[in-house]
């Protein structure tokens, strides 16, 4: 029998109040390790004393460097639960990256791990760092001056800086954490990175408001205490925190959780845990499937996934998941806007889910917008979408003039992303605004160009950047990966092209890559494409 969502106001009290409603109920599930709902909430209490015993205050600012892991989840509820503010940084970060997140972020402290089977962090962290000797047994760590202690996981060589288990152990020991007991649903409770795509990344200022959006996000998905969800997105970004993390325990559903991403054993763990929800990008679904093609596995259990639909080229992978692993619920959003704002429902048509990205959910106001004029367009035009939410950010960390930029004196949050509203009321995205393509005056969309180029055999994936032309202001240049047997050439693809779209639209050229640069959400980064074209063009 289902029980009630869980409500909350302050993101620190959800695992107390998970603990306490759902109590011996499965919560985590990581490798050979479990908690149920109390054991997750007794262990972030110790968190909790751990991080007061080594001087973390309300305000300071906590970064965790750290793959998907339980600690990170303990970790980030129990920086929150004593008025600190939680600042989960890329695992993708090198050093530059890394440093600039640090010393942005005003981070006091560090949680890290030493090493994963792909990358060595605790030398990132030396060369970032720099730590010192200063003066009898003292370290300073002088890359990053403010930075007043580092923890790590693992066999970590990281001069000055403490075990996870010596740390830990002092929150078994410590006498109860005093809670900040004026913390406000308004107060930054975390500051989460954009991707930087387009340049430096932006610190974004979310408080507690996001928990109303998990909360109806999970009743229009009706998830309950029978789902199982699989967590591999990675948990340094709000959508892994807002649709695995609370959302399975607003309604006492069990996590299981990887350390990253793979298609073939995301399928066995969903077989051997019953999984029912998944969540993700294009990427993911088409791994998913890809590793289902090669060892089928009984994956019977899925019952519902959310999925950033919309884009012409998305559409036919969308299509596929429905039949071969389940339906979905489309969605829309953004790290500004604490995650998706747009989800739909269990009933939605097959256009809905695959052709359109959900509808706006309870509270959150869409319009679509000329970036011209300013005028709100009618339904059926694309624009620039924007919203208005309760659940958006505070402000770009010390950015004063990005903030004014993105919001508007009404509360309008200006995304920088191409859309339009649908006569169903359901919001279709298409790219960032940006990415569309001005070829001699008409409007050129680059996903429709993707995806016809994906149509042809021997085509694994496309991206399509505009170049600069005296002539057209702009013409479209598509970089192609190709499969290994019998590859295409630029002129096969042009000829396969011709007569399917209008001739502006046809790439002034094929670029050759063997992969495509991608974010850790499995998003193109374009930027550096455009990049590319400008550095050759010098």
């Amino acid at each position: 029998m289902t029980e009630t969502l869980l409500r909350c106001d302050l993101l620190g009290e959800l695992p107390s109040l998970a603990g306490q409603r759902w109590g011996e109920r499965k919560a985590l599930t990581f490798g050979g390790r479990v908690w149920n709902y109390q054991q997750f909430s007794e262990e972030v209490d110790a968190v909790a004393r751990a991080l007061h015993a080594i001087g973390v205050r309300c305000g300071d600012r906590v970064a965790l460097w750290l793959p998907n892991c339980p600690e990170i989840q303990f970790l980030f509820f129990a920086v929150i639960k004593i008025g600190a503010l939680a600042v989960p940084l890329n695992t993708r970060y090198r050093a530059n990256e890394l440093e600039f997140a640090l010393k942005h972020s005003g981070a006091r402290f560090l949680f890290g791990c030493a090493r994963t089977a792909t990358t060595d962090y605790d030398a990132i962290l030396a060369e970032v760092l720099r730590p010192a000797t200063a003066g009898g047994a003292s370290i300073a760590f002088t890359g990053v001056p403010g930075l007043a202690a580092a923890v790590m996981l693992g066999d970590a060589r990281l001069s000055g800086s403490a075990a996870w288990e010596s740390f830990r152990a002092n929150g078994e020991a410590a006498l109860p954490t005093p809670v900040e007991t004026q913390i406000r649903p308004s107060d930054a409770a975390m500051m989460m990175f954009t991707s930087g795509t387009t340049g430096r990344p932006k610190g974004v200022l979310l408080n507690h408001a996001g928990l109303r959006l998990c909360h109806d996000r999970a009743r229009i998905m009706e998830l309950d205490d029978r789902d199982v969800q699989l967590t591999y997105l990675p948990l340094f970004h709000i959508y892994a925190i807002g649709y695995s993390v609370i959302m399975s325990m607003m309604c006492g559903a069990s996590q299981v959780l990887m350390e990253f991403f793979r298609g073939d054993e995301a399928l066995r763990l969903i077989e051997q845990h019953r999984v029912t929800a998944i969540h993700g990008f294009e990427a993911h679904f088409a791994d998913l499937l890809a590793a289902q093609a090669k060892a089928r596995r009984d994956i019977s259990s899925l019952r519902t996934a959310s999925f950033a639909t919309g884009a012409d080229s998305v559409r036919p992978l969308a299509e596929r998941v429905q039949t071969e692993l389940c339906p979905t619920a489309a969605s829309y959003g953004l790290t500004e806007l604490w995650g998706g704002i747009t989800i739909t429902g269990p009933h939605a048509t097959l256009s809905q889910r695959c052709e359109a990205s959900g509808l706006p959910q309870p509270g959150i106001e869409v319009r679509i917008v000329d970036v011209d004029s300013g005028a709100v367009l009618p339904h059926g035009t694309v624009g620039e979408i924007q919203v208005r939410s309760y659940a958006r950010l505070i402000e770009y960390y010390q950015d004063p003039a990005a903030t004014a930029a993105a919001l508007d004196e009404e509360g309008w949050f200006r995304t920088g992303d191409a859309g339009l509203l649908r006569e169903d009321g359901h919001l279709r995205y298409f790219s960032r605004y940006k990415d569309m393509l001005k070829v001699g005056g008409e409007n050129v969309a680059p996903a429709e160009i993707e995806e016809l180029i994906c149509k042809l055999a021997g085509v694994r994936a496309a991206a399509v950047v505009g170049q600069k032309s005296e002539r057209l202001q702009e013409v479209p240049v598509a970089f192609v990966v190709t499969s290994a047997d019998e590859p295409p050439t630029e002129a096969s693809i042009l000829e396969f092209m011709r007569g399917k779209i209008a001739r502006f639209k046809l790439p002034a050229r094929i670029v050759f890559v063997d992969e495509l640069p991608m974010t850790s959400t499995g998003k193109v980064q374009k930027e550096v494409l455009r990049q590319r074209l400008r550095q050759e063009a010098v």
